[in-house]
């Protein structure tokens, strides 16, 4: 085959791709192709041999793309789990923080003596909704960071994807202190 001919044939492969609706073609795969052309004898591969190679290539990008979908999904997935899990922990704590101050409030009428028992309660619920906020804010950071071509920038972006997941984390277990320190607030007020 003819240098002419192989430009020729790759041309019309690479145009028939296309208008198939792939968009890329994945550079180890055309590598691999290419590889198994330069392999090849010299003599001119029959029909069979370049529609096997044909129907090759089309099933390496059909693997590809599937691949690069399942991939694509699985991101989807965890960015719709993340933020299931931040509205989760902001609504623990911004609701037990804003219930503990009504309910302070209400006290502070009554018995205004009995307020500073339950005040230290309001904390950790604070704390809480503050670790979230930051997490929400870290989040946008570490998908700058992943978004980046930098080398170094990757490091940064798991570095704080780590930081994200501990301050999640933490939320609810400055939820789990606050509710520790409202019950047993709660059974000394008795």
């Amino acid at each position: 085959m003819s240098t002419k001919q192989f430009a020729a044939q790759m041309k019309a492969m690479i145009e028939d791709i296309k208008a198939k609706g792939t968009a890329a073609i994945f550079c180890d795969n055309l590598i691999d192709y290419l590889n198994e052309v330069e392999n090849t004898p010299e003599e001119e591969p029959s029909l069979i041999q370049i529609e096997k190679y044909k129907a090759d290539l089309q099933n390496w990008i059909e693997i590809n793309k599937r691949d690069h979908e399942v991939h694509l999904e699985m991101f989807r997935s965890v960015i719709a789990s993340g933020q299931a899990a931040l509205k989760s922990a902001f609504l623990l704590n911004g609701g037990a923080a804003v219930a503990m101050l009504a309910f302070i409030g209400h006290l502070a009428q009554f018995k205004a003596d009995k307020v500073s028992a339950f005040s230290g309660c309001l904390l950790p619920f604070a704390y809480g909704v503050l670790a979230i906020a930051v997490t929400s804010g870290l989040t946008y950071l570490s998908q700058w960071f992943y978004a980046s071509t930098h080398p170094w920038s990757r490091k940064l972006g798991f570095a704080s994807n780590m930081l994200c997941i501990l301050l999640g984390v933490s939320s609810y277990g400055f939820f789990a202190w606050g509710l520790f320190d409202a019950y047993h607030s709660f059974i000394s007020y008795a």
